[in-house]
């Protein structure tokens, strides 16, 4: 069904992250704007990948509050993201029961029909199934505070240029796809190959979502193509604060 109103599409805020933009993000929700129908949160919203997720949620019961109180003006739904994978499991709770909790969306806008995903399953091509990524995603999930420690001082030593990267690798073995997708969450996104997740991208619209224009996030780098039929959320850490705008005129990218 065709939609009148306006999309908001907003990904990759890691709340629970230090990086994440909390404050401004809060200030974003709550200044929507009565033209907006529906608000599309595509994954990676929390971030539970270094912090535990109960605590996750507790620190930020006061954001997923806001968010709920906007229906049923704005309608909210929640696309799962490899960072927040292990909301899935809440599905039968009362979070679970407030939010609209899948693995894409569908959405009607105008003439186009936009197709929703994060991103994280254009990863699974270089790694293995699809099944296994989402299985490393909600391992990763569940490590808790003491595995993300860990895990936060080994991205400042990638980020430092060490050669950790490297032993991590050797000390899984290779040849082993969970070796190479551990380089891969490992590293930073300007670091990480992304022009073949945008080719990947760019092949369901002619696959899988044929006539449709898919949407996602995951790589942090925001843009809107329109002739590939593609666009990225971007993200809203170190600083960030991308989102899409979708109505009957089509998608534009904007920026809070």
């Amino acid at each position: 069904m065709s939609k009148d109103g306006k999309c908001i599409a907003v990904s990759d805020v890691h709340l629970g992250a230090e990086s994440g933009n909390r404050d401004t993000f809060i200030d974003f929700i709550e200044n929507l704007g009565d033209d907006v129908d529906r608000l599309v949160l595509l994954g990676d919203i929390l971030d539970f990948w270094r912090r535990d997720p109960v605590g996750v949620l507790l620190e930020n019961i006061d954001i997923i509050q806001r968010l709920m109180s906007l229906e049923p003006e704005i309608n909210v739904s929640y696309v799962l993201g490899n960072h927040d994978f292990h909301l899935i499991q809440f599905s039968k709770s009362y979070f679970g029961s407030m939010f609209d909790l899948d693995y894409d969306l569908s959405l009607r806008y105008g003439e186009t029909t936009y197709r929703f995903i994060h991103g994280y399953q254009l990863e699974y091509k270089r790694f293995g199934t699809l099944a296994a990524y989402e299985l490393f995603a909600d391992e990763m999930c569940e490590a808790g505070d003491d595995v993300g420690r860990v895990a936060d001082a080994v991205w400042k030593k990638i980020v430092e240029g060490g050669d950790v990267l490297n032993r991590i690798r050797n000390l899984i073995g290779r040849p082993n796809w969970v070796s190479e997708m551990v380089g891969e969450t490992a590293s930073p996104p300007v670091k990480r190959n992304l022009k073949k997740l945008e080719g990947y991208a760019a092949q369901l619209t002619t696959g899988r979502y044929a006539g449709e224009f898919l949407i996602y996030g995951h790589t942090h780098e925001p843009f809107v193509k329109m002739e590939k039929n593609i666009a990225n959320t971007g993200s809203w850490v170190e600083g960030s604060t991308d989102y899409l705008e979708l109505d009957a005129g089509g998608v534009t990218l904007e920026s809070y």
